[in-house]
Parts: structure tokens; C-alpha cells; sequence
């Protein structure tokens, strides 16, 4: 949480999408190490379902660094399958150089 203003400087949140039969995760802001108490709660929450399909929006995440990266790992490890979309070219290339694209799907990203 930003001191001074009190505002998450990430968040983590889940809905239903029907049409995917899945759970879309969606996270933004700058996912780090300062920022992991600000998703922790819902990660918990999340982590405590049953294992299903579940697909990771990162549109709004515009940084991520390896604190951020063990958090997609820890709900890939959870949830099958784990897909993702539309992460920005700095989010996606952390992905490509850490060689879990293929994992997240996000190979031609």
C-alpha cells in the first residue's frame, strides 16, 4: 500500500466468466515485493478453492518483478489449466525470459 495515500499499489481479483468456464484472475498495478501484502489476502482466498480452469488478465499489471512471477506460479501449480492475456510487452517479455510463456500461453505475446 502506498503510505501516503493508502492506495494498493497492486490488486488481485477473481470473477466467474461463464463463457470460459473459468475463474479470470485479474491483477494490476506494479506486482513486487512492496506490493505483496497489498494481494496477499485475496491470493489466500484464491488458493483455497478447488482446483479448475483458470485464465489470468494482466492487462492492468504494468510491472512485475520475481515476487510477482512466484505469484503466477503459485496459482499455475494450484489451478489446470492456467492461461493468460493481454500483458503488456515489459509483463509478457519477464514471462519469455523466464521460459513459462509457453505455460501462460503467451508465446506470441
Amino acid at each position: 500500500m502506498d503510505r501516503l495515500t493508502e492506495t494498493p499499489r497492486a490488486t488481485l481479483t477473481v470473477t466467474a466468466d461463464p463463457d470460459r468456464s473459468a475463474l479470470v484472475v485479474g491483477l494490476a498495478g506494479e506486482l513486487d515485493i512492496a506490493s505483496l501484502p497489498d494481494v496477499a489476502p485475496q491470493l489466500d482466498t484464491l488458493l483455497a478453492r478447488e482446483a479448475q480452469p483458470v485464465h489470468l488478465d494482466l492487462a492492468g499489471l504494468q510491472f512485475m518483478d520475481s515476487s510477482g512471477v512466484t505469484v503466477l506460479i503459485r496459482i499455475a501449480n494450484h489451478f489446470d489449466p492456467v492461461t493468460a492475456g493481454n500483458a503488456s510487452p515489459v509483463v509478457a517479455r519477464v514471462v519469455q525470459v523466464l521460459g513459462l510463456a509457453d505455460r501462460f500461453g503467451l508465446d506470441g505475446a
